[in-house]
């Protein structure tokens, strides 16, 4: 077994800055974990701390039920695979494999087992007597995987490992690695700022922001239930659309300027009804495929119908996106390339309501999230509460 379980787990730098707050997960034996965020949002210091690169300013990390927050990283039964590859120049391939090996007094036969073995999974047999800077970005990035696979650690840290490479090569790593963890079947961590990735590759993703955790769950659950408008818009691509507005007593919800009104769904309806949030500020997360230009969804979707002005067309191949505005809101629409739509032009779109998401503005918390309770009053409410402070 191989878990790792980081309990309140916290990471403060001198002069006060901290990078991760409250951290807690626990990971599985042979799960496949991506911690994904953008750039500072704290996942590669965790990682880090998992690593033992970084000392936890409080809280506990285990592996395998073993406190781990004081035990040197060699002790920690960890690999890890950097996004600078971190390859010694003046070795070979295969002594840049073995390094690990030797240190840990392995015998020579069995070195050799080893690295032949994984040389022949990742196509390196060749390149086993050349250096460095004789490979290729994606050739080094092999052999940092292998040097990895090599030492038959507990688990596998990746920082990044991929986003020195072309995007050709990327999409090729990134199947190797994911068939290598079902090979090997070690628990992995991996850290990127690419959705895509994580949305391939893991079991299930954590989404971080500004050091604390958004959501954790597989890439399903992820896309089609995200916990808050930050997660909806960063996971998905193109990008999740967002339009403002208010829904009223008859389920009729207008954007911010009155230019557009949509009937909702009872469904969707009856819950905002039931949170309270009739005429609050509700935001609707569409994602650009739920967004429709044909005649048959246009008559099926009447009472989500739109008029926009197409700002771009973009021809991606068998797709296009179609780009729009909706008041002050841009908007993508994915749509069939055989729909010829030309910029400029005035067209119809229907919206399917039904399968969008629904966030209050005031927390911008997905109000399907089994057990929501809105923390937010109405500005109503708010100006009453204010004069009565101030009375």
């Amino acid at each position: 077994m191989a878990t790792v379980v980081l309990k309140n787990v916290n990471k403060i730098y001198q002069g006060g800055n901290q990078a991760v707050f409250d951290f807690n997960l626990d990971i599985n034996d042979k799960d496949f974990i991506v911690l994904v965020g953008p750039s500072g949002c704290g996942k590669s210091t965790t990682l880090r701390m998992i690593a033992g690169l970084e000392d936890i300013t409080s809280g506990e990390l285990y592996i395998d039920g073993e406190l781990m927050n004081d035990v040197l990283p060699k002790n920690r039964g960890i690999a890890m695979v950097f996004q600078s590859y971190a390859l010694f120049p003046h070795m070979t391939v295969y002594d840049n494999m073995a390094f690990g090996l030797k240190l840990r007094k392995v015998p020579k036969d069995e070195i050799k087992r080893r690295i032949n073995e994984v040389a022949h999974t990742l196509g390196l047999e060749q390149y086993l007597e050349r250096k460095p800077k004789a490979l290729s970005g994606g050739q080094r990035q092999r052999v940092a995987l292998g040097r990895a696979i090599v030492r038959d650690a507990k688990v596998f840290l990746y920082d990044e490992p991929l986003s020195n490479l072309d995007a050709k090569l990327r999409g090729q790593m990134r199947s190797e690695i994911a068939r290598i963890h079902k090979r090997i079947g070690a628990t992995s961590i991996y850290v990127t700022h690419d959705q895509v990735e994580a949305m391939t590759m893991a079991t299930r993703i954590v989404v971080m922001r500004d050091g604390h955790i958004q959501q954790v769950g597989s890439p399903e659950e992820i896309y089609t239930h995200p916990a808050n408008v930050f997660v909806g818009g960063f996971i998905g691509t193109p990008a999740m659309n967002f339009i403002n507005g208010i829904v009223d007593e008859k389920g009729v919800f207008t954007t911010v300027s009155g230019t557009h009104k949509m009937n909702l769904p009872k469904s969707k309806f009856t819950k905002i009804k039931e949170l309270g949030l009739v005429n609050h500020k509700i935001v609707i997360g569409v994602r650009p495929e739920e967004i429709y230009l044909d005649e048959e969804n246009i008559v099926r979707l009447a009472k989500s119908q739109i008029e926009v002005t197409v700002d771009l067309c973009e021809m991606l191949g068998h797709e296009s996106n179609v780009h729009f505005d909706i008041e002050d809101q841009h908007i993508i629409c994915l749509v069939s390339s055989k729909h010829k739509v030309a910029d400029g032009s005035k067209l119809k779109v229907a919206i399917d309501l039904e399968n969008c998401h629904y966030f209050n503005a005031e927390d911008e918390m997905n109000i399907f999230n089994e057990g929501y309770i809105p923390n937010a009053n109405s500005e109503e409410e708010v100006k009453e509460e204010t004069e009565e402070k101030v009375a």
